[in-house]
């Protein structure tokens, strides 16, 4: 898949107008509804009708479905970053950390169609690169900070974030369908490994039943 000399590469090029951005947005929020509902093989003009414009619009914003997925991955780095700004800024370095990680594990489990989109996007598209790169680059900031300031063990390392959010992604994306919020007990064992004092707080969602695990078991493998 690529995208170069496409419309979304030039269109990323250029500032839109305040209409044609509400549109690209109103276009993206459809196409990851759809995605969540009937999986990554929705049309254009199922997009197109979702977000209630012609689909004329969404041609000029995206030549084709993988671009499109493209997009939505994209504005999903853009939602995470602006997240770890927003820890960044917060004067609870820890507090910063776990609402971060809340609004991954939060984002996977509202939005079922992501974890689809991960796996199917091109992860070296240059949109998707440079996204990525202004979103590590803030992570290790917020990681620094939380070591200089005692609040992270010392021998976490920055890499260790994307291994946190792709475990939070996969519970969620497991067990969602069967065992909604299940992903949340396992932030909270999460958290307390990474904080550096050792502080262990009660667990405050119960573990799956074998019902459960037996359910999304079966369920996973029905998606296959």
């Amino acid at each position: 898949m690529t995208t170069t000399g496409s419309a979304a590469e030039t269109a990323a090029l250029k500032p839109l107008r305040a209409d044609a951005e509400r549109n690209r947005m109103r276009i993206i929020a459809a196409a990851r509804e759809l995605f969540a509902e009937r999986g990554l093989e929705v049309t254009l003009d199922d997009v197109a009708a979702h977000a209630g414009v012609g689909v004329g619009t969404v041609y000029r914003r995206f030549d084709n479905r993988d671009q499109l997925i493209e997009g939505v991955f994209v504005e999903h780095l853009h939602d995470v970053t602006a997240r770890v700004s927003a820890a960044l800024e917060s004067p609870d370095t820890w507090n910063g950390v776990v609402t971060l990680f809340t609004y991954v594990g939060e984002s996977m489990a509202d939005d079922r169609g992501l974890a689809s989109v991960m796996m199917r996007i091109d992860h070296t598209a240059p949109a998707i690169e440079s996204a990525k790169r202004t979103m590590t680059s803030l992570i290790e900031q917020i990681h620094r900070r939380g070591v200089d300031e005692g609040i992270l063990r010392p021998e976490i390392a920055h890499g260790d974030f994307f291994a946190f959010f792709t475990m939070l992604s996969a519970i969620a994306d497991v067990t969602q369908s069967t065992a909604p919020g299940t992903w949340r007990r396992y932030l909270e064992l999460m958290l307390d490994s990474i904080r550096a004092d050792g502080t262990r707080h009660p667990l405050t969602v119960p573990a799956m039943t074998d019902e459960q695990i037996h359910a999304a078991q079966a369920a996973r493998c029905r998606t296959r």
